[in-house]
């Protein structure tokens, strides 16, 4: 098999068939611009829902020899192989590329799997023998290939362009672009980023054919600034999105998220948004803030909307005020949309309030990484350590928490003050500890609790298990994926404390973000549709063996199994709430 990528944008395609795995060609047919026709005397619900969007043209009939040249590529999608066959064999007196779905010696091409980061896409194929290994592959190459890859291809597009504009010999050209790779990727580790402007200058320099922008050339620019808008995405809860963060969100050109706020990305957020992911993690910093503020500048020069989207608040500990005075001194005009800063909400969603009538009047957020400073911390601990009136919360705390309490116990606090660490604060990972400032390191080191995490010291501490009102719901903990079509029963998870990841049809590459942001730990299908449009998304980040698919009815069951999943668990069509609660939550 010769392989190719086809431009279908404004071409017309055919697919014969209306179930679940004609909904699949359709789906990846209009995600790439094709214009669609669906052939099928029935068709399941998304399929007819897309025709009345007019995302597609729909004629429910039987299929009669429709295959001629007027179509850029046909599929058959039926389950009656005889049909199937006349659609393949019509289409080859046609001239007209083929594929039988699930049928090698009908097709006369064959679709790969694909890994896709942005423009860039890893296509994997075994010509129609071997798609087990070819599923698997994808799998490995999905959790390999790290979303800063899309950032990366869209970084070296551009790269491409300023190289061309040199007017070089070819041997220059070609050394320039060597200088990216090298530069940019480790080959080892599969990892890659994107240059800074001032690298990007510093390798185009030594050509003599490159100058300065003229002024007209400046001037213009200045005219398409965009705006950056410095957004708080929250705790990480995506209910605790403010409105008018998830606002500029949806009308965003390009997005530039931290590691805490993927779970927040709107999983409909618009496809052709670009992504680009700079998260941080402790002790490793892929992207350094430098690079971070290169991207929001550049972006925003070249006319872009642009969301930097940050864990909890972006002026609480989030950097937000340094990156805002570099778009300041770039000339780049910028808003900030405040979040729900984490060291309350996390502490809320734990059973405790920061001040407390009579208890707790004052409320101090500090990093716990100034306990560890050698030249001399800006953190007064004489005064913290004894104020019994204060709830004080430390954010980036869990490695530098014994240096915290030791000194606030040098400075006099009381040692059997209340206190507990938060992991994962308003998510259904969170974690907690609960124990005396003195005892609190041990314990948070015996429970195996990690970044991210905040703890508190204070009298309010001692509500937390009359508090603790998030533990009490039955399926606090859960992470369910939803279609989007669904939303009903979105919320009815939702209030027994699950988070529900609505994913739309097809998936965007925000609902892939969000997916992969924390473990899942099952979906719920009500038809074989579903089941067959979510089983492209299995493979990715977030999805694991141990994950549950609750399947509503005997349908969406028999498809699961038909597709491999494991741990299927079927239940009845229409099921009432307190069941479907207490199934899920019994599992």
């Amino acid at each position: 098999m010769y392989p190719i990528t086809l431009d279908l944008r404004n071409r017309h395609c055919l697919v014969v068939g209306g179930g679940g795995v004609a909904l699949r060609k359709v789906q990846g047919l209009i995600e790439e611009g094709a214009r669609v026709t669906v052939i099928a005397p029935e068709v399941v619900d998304s399929l007819a829902e897309m025709a009345d969007r007019g995302e597609l043209v729909l004629e429910k009939r039987e299929y009669h020899g429709d295959a001629d040249q007027n179509w850029a590529l046909i599929f058959a999608a039926t389950d009656d192989r005889e049909t199937n066959a006349r659609v393949f064999h019509d289409a080859e007196e046609a001239g007209v590329w083929c594929n039988v779905a699930d049928d090698p010696e009908l097709c006369s091409f064959h679709l790969p799997a694909r890994v896709r980061r942005g423009s860039l896409q890893f296509a994997i194929g075994s010509a129609g023998k071997a798609p087990f290994a070819v599923r698997r592959l994808r799998k490995l190459l999905e959790r390999r290939i790290g979303p800063e890859w899309g950032a990366w291809s869209s970084s070296a597009a551009r790269y491409r362009g300023a190289v061309r504009a040199l007017g070089a010999p070819r041997d220059r050209e070609e050394a320039l672009f060597d200088r990216f790779f090298q530069e940019t990727v480790d080959p080892d580790e599969l990892t890659s980023r994107v240059p800074t402007a001032a690298e990007e200058r510093a390798w185009l320099e030594p050509s003599a054919e490159s100058v300065d922008c003229s002024s007209a050339e400046k001037k213009a620019t200045a005219d398409r600034v965009g705006l950056v808008s410095l957004v708080g995405a929250g705790p990480g809860c995506p209910g605790l999105l403010t409105v008018r963060g998830r606002q500029r969100l949806m009308d965003a050109d390009a997005v530039v998220f931290d590691r805490l706020a993927m779970a927040a990305l709107p999983t409909d957020l618009a496809p052709e948004a670009e992504l680009h992911p700079v998260g941080k993690e402790a002790g490793d910093h892929p992207v350094p803030q430098e690079e971070i503020n290169d991207l929001l500048v550049r972006l925003a020069r070249s006319g872009k909307k642009v969301v930097r989207l940050k864990g909890g608040d972006p002026y609480v500990f989030g950097r937000g005020g340094e990156e805002a005075e570099v778009l300041a001194a770039a000339g780049v005009p910028f808003e900030i949309v405040p979040g729900v800063t984490s060291g309350v909400a996390a502490m809320a969603w734990a059973g405790v309030p920061v001040t407390f009538r009579r208890e707790a009047v004052r409320l101090t957020l500090f990093t716990a990484h100034e306990s560890a400073k050698p030249d001399g911390p800006q953190v007064r601990w004489d005064l913290l350590a004894q104020d019994p009136h204060a709830t004080l919360v430390g954010y980036m705390g869990v490695s530098a928490l014994p240096q915290a309490v030791a000194k606030l116990i040098e400075h006099g606090i009381d040692p059997s003050t209340p206190a507990v660490m938060v992991e994962q604060g308003t998510t259904s990972a969170q974690r907690r500890v609960i124990s005396t400032v003195s005892e609190l390191p041990s314990a948070v080191e015996a429970a195996g609790l990690e970044p991210p995490a905040l703890f508190a010291i204070g009298p309010t501490v001692a509500h937390s298990d009359t508090l603790d009102w998030i533990s009490r719901l039955p399926l606090a903990g859960h992470r369910l994926v939803v279609p989007a079509t669904r939303p009903e029963l979105g919320a009815r998870l939702e209030s027994a404390g699950a988070e529900a990841v609505m994913l739309p049809l097809p998936a965007t590459p925000a609902a892939r973000v969000v997916m992969a942001a924390l473990p899942l730990t099952g979906c719920l299908v009500c038809t074989a549709a579903e089941v067959d449009w979510m089983d492209g998304e299995r493979d990715g980040s977030g999805w694991g063996d141990a994950v549950v698919a609750w399947c509503l009815g005997p349908e969406a069951a028999a498809r699961a199994r038909e597709r491999g999943w494991s741990n299927v668990r079927e239940l009845p069509a229409e099921i009432d709430d307190d069941e479907l609660v207490a199934t899920v939550a019994g599992s």
